[in-house]
């Protein structure tokens, strides 16, 4: 009876735990402890749900305080100013690059988000050579100055996954690498025992610490948070690529 009362009064950390759970009453009282149990699990999931939405909203008015700032100072003295036509030309290049940058960021941290409640990927054969390719031509396309090359000699023919999300990976990856490249990126692809694919990216640039390795998969993580942003990223793309491989059983 004490401990009713203390359900009651809203400590559903107490249980009746029945001595007896096979007698009638015993069998209600197993009955209530597992309602008990299940409000308990609904309350700590609604819990951190709301503790990931209040860190998404945090990160996003963080990090979209940059683009957007540039878009109004640029629009600002479009507006006010007499710019020449040289002048506003660059300005409104530089509006529309930082609306591109402010899109793509939502896009990431929705993307993290949707991987944060447990983003359904649903997998088909995949062909592992042609995919690697095309993420190297896409990413020579946009940095013609970075010398990409690609080893998939010893990749199975497919591999069981997600064709978009494997793309997104691969393409998180590559941009990451050629973001901090001397001249050269190197990605591999090969065949392991359980019929799996181990894809490397790599680059000639300085490397990161061996400190630093499990921290770069962390979000919003830029190991140099001195940098010009417009160089770097919001430190999403590897958290991103590492999710979306776990979620089709890689890492």
């Amino acid at each position: 009876t004490g401990v009713a009362r203390s359900i009651g009064r809203g400590d559903r950390g107490r249980r009746l735990r029945p001595t007896r759970p096979g007698t009638e009453l015993g069998r209600t009282a197993t009955a209530f402890d597992e309602m008990l149990d299940d409000l308990e699990h609904a309350e700590h999931q609604a819990l951190a749900a709301e503790a990931r939405m209040r860190a998404f909203v945090a990160d996003a008015a963080h990090e979209l305080r940059t683009p957007v700032a540039g878009i109004r100072a640029s629009a600002d003295a479009l507006v006010r100013a007499d710019p020449s036509d040289e002048e506003r030309e660059r300005l409104s290049v530089n509006v529309v690059r930082e609306a591109i940058r402010a899109g793509r960021l939502v896009d990431d941290m929705l993307t993290m988000a949707r991987l944060d409640e447990g983003l359904s990927v649903e997998g088909r054969p995949v062909r592992v050579a042609p995919a690697v390719e095309q993420a190297v031509a896409r990413q020579s396309a946009r940095t013609p100055g970075t010398r990409l090359v690609a080893d998939v000699r010893g990749a199975p023919p497919a591999v069981r996954a997600d064709p978009d999300r494997l793309a997104q990976i691969l393409d998180n990856l590559l941009q990451n690498a050629a973001r901090y490249a001397a001249a050269e990126v190197r990605v591999e692809a090969e065949g392991v025992d359980d019929g799996s694919v181990r894809i490397t990216v790599a680059d000639d640039g300085p490397g990161v610490p061996d400190a630093d390795r499990e921290r770069v998969f962390d979000r919003l993580v830029r190991l140099d948070d001195g940098r010009d942003r417009h160089a770097g990223g919001a430190g999403l793309g590897l958290p991103i690529a590492r999710a979306l491989a776990r979620a089709q059983g890689g890492d």
